[in-house]
This record gives structure tokens, C-alpha cells and sequence, in this order.
């Protein structure tokens, strides 16, 4: 019985210690996409910031949407390319400290009937102790919005980077020590029990 209590104890202290991780919040904030509009012959896209704030599951590395695209026409026949931009910032917690500011840019091109977005970099980075650290996947952090669909529609496209943050520490939460302390004095009772066992 008092076995069983322990390992009970201990099962709930590893529970709630992944608690105080998943609680360890950081928080995205976008701002200034330059341009909003794009125009090439016959062929129109739109941009816009995507939500903002966004604040992260945890203190996990994570995806993050930053720009929606809308394309409002397409001509399928029309080429062209524009840089593109939009400003963030990544705000930590105590147990995910930082503070990041940056601007993500890249090159938005267009070839006939389709659209990429490349040459990507993180520029103007400024931050404080502790940090995150911002990625983008060429392989799918566009996404390529259907032709004719205008920003808000569910077919609308996205440009998104990867977050990873490079200081984030576990802080347990007080429920969490009391649980351990439970859990040592069920220890305790078993290790007393089994010695008079044996005496």
C-alpha cells in the first residue's frame, strides 16, 4: 500500500513539474508588414500581420504565424519580385527569460501561376539576457494562398518562422514542491516500514 502511495507521489511530482514548463510562456508581437499590397501586371497579393500577440504553448521551440497572403487575382501569366517584411518581437517569462526584436525579410517573387517567398534573413536583432533564437523553413514556412481568395478567407496563405527559445529554465511551482515533499515523506514511511521488517 505505502508502495504504491510513493510511486503515486512521484508520478504526480514528474506531472506537475511538465506543468511548470507548459505555464512558461513567451509572447510573439508583430508589426509594420511593408508593403500591404503588391501588384505585378494583371496579378494582385495582399499582407497583413497575422494575429498578435502570440504567446506560445509552453517554453518549447514552436511555429508562429506572422504574415497572411491574400491573393485577390491572378493572371497566371505575370513574373515579378518585391521584398517584404514585417517587424517582431519576442517577449520570455521568468522561466523563459529574453527579449528579442528583429525584422524578418525576404524576397516575395512571383512566376506565372505561382508564388515563393526566399532570400530570407533576420536583421536589425537586439536583445537582452537569456534569448530566442528565430528560423525559417524554406520548405514550408510559406504557404501559397489560393488564386483569388482576399485576406480572411480560409484559403488565404502564410508566411511563418520557428522559435527556439535558448535560455528557458524550469522553475517549479509551489504546488509542485509540496507534492515532492509529499512524495519524499511517502519514501520515508516505506524505508521505516521495510527496516522493521527486517530488524
Amino acid at each position: 500500500m505505502m508502495k504504491r502511495f510513493a510511486t503515486l507521489a512521484a508520478f504526480t511530482v514528474a506531472a506537475l513539474s511538465f506543468a511548470g514548463q507548459a505555464n512558461a510562456a513567451y509572447t510573439l508581437t508583430l508589426a509594420n508588414p511593408n508593403p500591404t499590397s503588391i501588384v505585378f501586371g494583371g496579378t494582385s497579393f495582399q499582407f497583413q500581420s497575422a494575429a498578435t500577440p502570440q504567446t506560445s504553448v509552453g517554453n518549447f521551440g514552436q511555429a508562429f504565424n506572422v504574415i497572411n497572403v491574400g491573393n485577390l487575382q491572378q493572371t497566371g501569366a505575370d513574373s515579378g519580385q518585391m521584398a517584404l517584411s514585417v517587424d517582431f518581437t519576442i517577449t520570455g517569462s521568468g522561466a523563459t527569460p529574453g527579449l528579442l526584436n528583429g525584422r524578418l525579410t525576404g524576397t516575395f517573387r512571383i512566376s506565372d501561376a505561382q508564388s515563393f517567398f526566399e532570400n530570407v534573413s533576420f536583421t536589425t536583432l537586439a536583445g537582452s539576457t537569456g534569448g530566442f533564437t528565430p528560423t525559417f523553413n524554406p520548405l514550408n514556412g510559406y504557404s501559397a494562398p489560393t488564386a483569388g481568395q482576399p485576406l480572411g478567407d480560409p484559403r488565404q496563405g502564410n508566411i511563418s518562422i520557428f522559435v527556439t527559445p535558448t535560455a528557458a529554465v524550469v522553475v517549479p511551482e509551489p504546488t509542485s514542491v509540496a507534492i515532492l515533499g509529499l512524495g519524499l515523506a511517502g519514501l520515508s514511511v516505506v524505508s521505516f516500514f521495510r527496516r522493521r521488517r527486517h530488524a
